[in-house]
């Protein structure tokens, strides 16, 4: 298949009727267009390898799909979700979320709620027991569809997890890490993914206000969902609080968050209004994967500085006036943290120290 077949197959299958939120298709579209054309790109370019492509193009696609089929099985049930998409996303979702159908913890996928570069969130329905009607399934996308711009940052002073969560002490596996061969980037997207479970893990049982995490397979994340049914949580850019005095509780609620954080050695890395759902008065933070220790990471004082200005950035538009540079110290130094590193004028990484915006 050809870059112009996957492009007029791709327009058939936009073409259909997929319910999801107005704002978000066309950009979710956007987003499954390049994945098709880097994998024709990645298809053109590894001659040597372009059979085992061609099998992950259409046959292990048409072999996932096929396990949607009751006739395959008898009378045992099946895995059939009632989310309508491409048969390119279907794809992902039958391989990635079949395994948590088939462990009891969900019923079925209602909605996507969310698609980016990095990860797809689907709202699905919860097995019963599970202790929620509703539950939210993060799908990473491969790592070959992947672009994780300077996440050497965040890597700097962490252990590499293997897919059980396990600190992987093997040196051939570390040394393929750090020499970023195929197997090192796999075992890297791995590690990526298990600290962010991990993370979720020790705050939430901390009491900070982050999704609980259920379970994780391969590339998913199963944790807690906000919102209803067909209607998710927006991020707190997108909320307009009703007053100061709301807004004012709300902002003393997050340095409450960012300070039991760095009680429990992890600063989240990317803080924002972007990263914090909003549901009638609920919020959680979301997105972990690039958290760091911050007696790890020589450019943590630095991360820690920028979410605290972030954060207070949004909060100035209901007149909340703070100083990040001086909260982020008076913290910094409150959990004891090494001081040094507060000087923004220490040149610790070899090229200098710049942080991506």
């Amino acid at each position: 298949m050809n870059a112009n077949q996957l492009s007029q197959l791709l327009e058939n299958e936009e073409s259909e009727d997929i319910p999801e939120y107005p704002r978000r298709r066309r950009s979710l579209a956007k987003t499954e267009k390049k994945d098709l054309e880097s994998l024709v790109l990645f298809t053109s370019l590894s001659r040597k390898s372009k059979k085992k492509i061609k099998k992950t193009e259409s046959v292990v696609i048409d072999e996932i799909l096929q396990h949607s089929n009751p006739s395959l099985v008898g009378d045992e049930q099946t895995f059939s979700p009632t989310f309508k998409s491409s048969r390119h996303e279907r794809g992902w979702i039958m391989e990635y979320l079949e395994p948590f159908f088939k462990q009891q913890m969900i019923t079925d996928v209602i909605s996507r709620v969310k698609g980016g570069k990095e990860a797809n969130v689907y709202c699905c329905r919860a097995f019963p027991g599970l202790g929620a009607e509703l539950v939210a399934a993060k799908i990473y996308r491969p790592r070959m569809f992947r672009s994780l711009r300077n996440d050497s940052l965040y890597r700097e002073g962490r252990i590499v997890l293997d897919d059980q969560g396990k600190e992987v002490h093997n040196d051939k596996a570390l040394h393929a890490v750090t020499k970023g061969s195929a197997y090192g980037k796999e075992l890297s997207h791995t590690s990526w993914l298990g600290h962010e479970y991990l993370t979720l893990e020790r705050l939430h049982a901390a009491g900070a206000d982050v999704p609980k995490p259920y379970s994780s397979d391969q590339n998913t994340i199963l944790m807690q969902y906000l919102g209803e049914e067909y209607q998710s949580a927006a991020t707190l850019n997108e909320v307009h609080l009703p007053s100061r005095s709301k807004a004012k509780n709300l902002f003393d609620r997050m340095i409450h968050n960012v300070d039991l954080m760095m009680a429990n050695k992890c600063i989240h890395g990317d803080l924002s209004a972007y990263n914090i759902l909003y549901w009638q008065g609920e919020v959680l933070i979301i997105d972990f994967p690039q958290a760091v220790n911050p007696k790890n990471n020589r450019s943590s004082f630095e991360i820690f500085k920028r979410d605290l200005t972030r954060l207070c950035q949004y909060f100035q538009r209901y007149d909340i006036q703070s100083n990040p540079v001086e909260l982020a110290q008076y913290l910094w130094k409150k959990h004891g943290y090494n001081t040094m590193m507060i000087d923004s004028n220490t040149d610790w990484n070899d090229n200098g120290r710049v942080l991506p915006e």
